[in-house]
């Protein structure tokens, strides 16, 4: 068995915005977060977090419908769905890479990388139970009913395929699965890699080196007024972007 895909007309790439910059861990320890990017893209896996962490404060807000809230185990079920949210881990993608908003708040203020997937790929490389969603966008929270809250994670998972309409600019697609690491099944998921035009020389030299013998091209960026320019720095030399 293999991921499901919950929505359809899957793009044909699918693309991961990720900062590479040293970060500071709730206990005040300086992360190498290369490293940990470097490790995602070789073994390889996908880094699936639980909702509290992510930067949406509205993330997991639901309406319950009437009938839910008339429920004389109401507040039960308000707990089962709290325990069901956090058990999933969420990754989140988008269908474009040419995003300015995106590559500065989820890539390090351009000094971070976009990873190319193929989507189909992905998908076919994901463990069962897992699924890739299109993100919906609305003015009002996600309706759930008792049918929804009565399938084992079906209420949760719709919380989490729908954020409010301002952050529709993201385009964003997500893998729910479990929190922590996914393992994708397969080497031949990541298509390219794209440094932004700030990333710091020895962050490029260690992804240059890691993916030295991959079949993943790397593009480099450079500003030209108002647009990305990408140029080929390793890899197969796949037509210009």
């Amino acid at each position: 068995m293999v991921a499901t895909l919950a929505k359809p007309n899957l793009p044909l790439y699918l693309y991961r915005y990720r900062s590479v910059s040293p970060r500071e861990n709730a206990n005040g320890l300086i992360q190498p977060t290369i490293t940990r990017e470097i490790e995602a893209l070789t073994e390889p896996y996908i880094w699936c977090a639980d909702f509290h962490s992510l930067n949406d404060p509205m993330e997991g807000f639901y309406r319950p419908s009437s009938n839910l809230r008339r429920d004389d185990d109401y507040d039960s079920i308000v707990q089962e769905v709290y325990e069901r949210k956090i058990e999933v881990g969420i990754a989140s993608f988008s269908d474009t890479k040419e995003n300015e908003l995106m590559w500065t708040h989820y890539a390090g203020n351009y000094a971070g990388i976009c990873i190319e997937y193929y989507a189909k790929h992905l998908l076919g490389a994901l463990p069962d139970r897992v699924e890739l969603v299109r993100m919906g966008y609305d003015d009002l929270p996600p309706r759930i009913s008792m049918q929804e809250v009565d399938g084992r994670h079906a209420g949760a998972r719709k919380i989490f395929s729908q954020k409010k309409y301002n952050w529709a600019y993201e385009r964003e697609w997500r893998v729910l699965g479990s929190v922590g690491k996914v393992e994708i099944e397969s080497t031949q998921v990541v298509r390219s890699i794209y440094l932004g035009s700030r990333i710091r020389y020895e962050h490029r030299s260690a992804i240059l080196e890691a993916l030295k013998n991959s079949a993943v091209a790397i593009y480099e960026m450079q500003i030209d007024g108002y647009a990305h320019v990408w140029s080929p720095i390793q890899g197969p030399k796949n037509e210009r972007r």
